[in-house]
């Protein structure tokens, strides 16, 4: 058997995103890694919710979708930004990940 974890990151720190961490106590061999959004504190105070709750893996706040793209632990983008964020998010990713961040 496999027992390698996936580790997510979290794009956007608010309400949904906490949700979300809170929802992972019921999953088997997740991680939070990090969390990035427009506002570090709330990526943080996010962050910190994965840590409390046991889900984290020594959860960080990113300053930016490039720096955490390129955190080699996570394996997942969970994308929780307002609708409005979300095509300006996945051009980010797309450019990050074409440009040999990951």
């Amino acid at each position: 058997m496999n027992n390698k974890r996936l580790g997510i990151g979290f794009i956007g720190g608010g309400f949904i995103t906490r949700f979300h961490i809170q929802s992972l106590l019921a999953v088997r061999d997740v991680d939070v890694i990090g969390v990035m959004s427009k506002t570090l504190k709330s990526a943080e105070e996010s962050a910190d919710l994965a840590n409390q709750i046991g889900v984290g893996d020594n959860a960080k706040a990113y300053k930016s979708i490039t720096d955490m793209i390129a955190d080699p632990k996570i394996n997942a983008l969970w994308v929780c930004s307002p609708n409005f964020a979300r095509i300006e998010t996945f051009e980010e990713i797309a450019n990050a990940i074409s440009s040999g961040k990951r």
